[in-house]
């Protein structure tokens, strides 16, 4: 029921260039500093709040990653380098594991119970 999913979710679409715009005053702001997808839904969220209520509401933003992981971004529009945390330190010297799962959610949520 599309009418019943629209009053739950409520979705927008952010520009690279408001990604980036997002990055600056958010760490200009807030002293927040923000990876691009994060960004996007810190971008997504303040859209929301201009059109609804949200002192009633209770709203969350998700980082996906750490800024670190997009150092020349970063620098580019806030010429500040992100610092590295621990858990990212020597990661480049790290062989990349990945599996290849078949468009099925089946397939998925076995591969899940199987191996986590």
């Amino acid at each position: 029921d599309l009418e019943a999913l629209r009053k739950d979710i409520y979705a927008t679409s952010v520009t690279d260039i408001q990604t980036k715009e997002t990055i600056k005053t958010a760490y200009e702001k807030n002293h927040l500093l923000l990876e691009p997808h994060g960004a996007v839904g810190w971008a997504g969220l303040e859209a929301y709040a201009k059109t609804a209520d949200v002192k009633a509401t209770v709203c969350v933003s998700l980082e996906t990653a750490h800024p670190a992981k997009f150092p020349e971004l970063i620098r580019e529009i806030l010429t500040i380098d992100p610092e590295l945390p621990k858990s990212l330190e020597g990661i480049e010297e790290k062989t990349e594991h990945f599996d290849r799962l078949p468009k099925d959610y089946a397939a998925f949520k076995s591969y899940l119970l199987e191996n986590y």
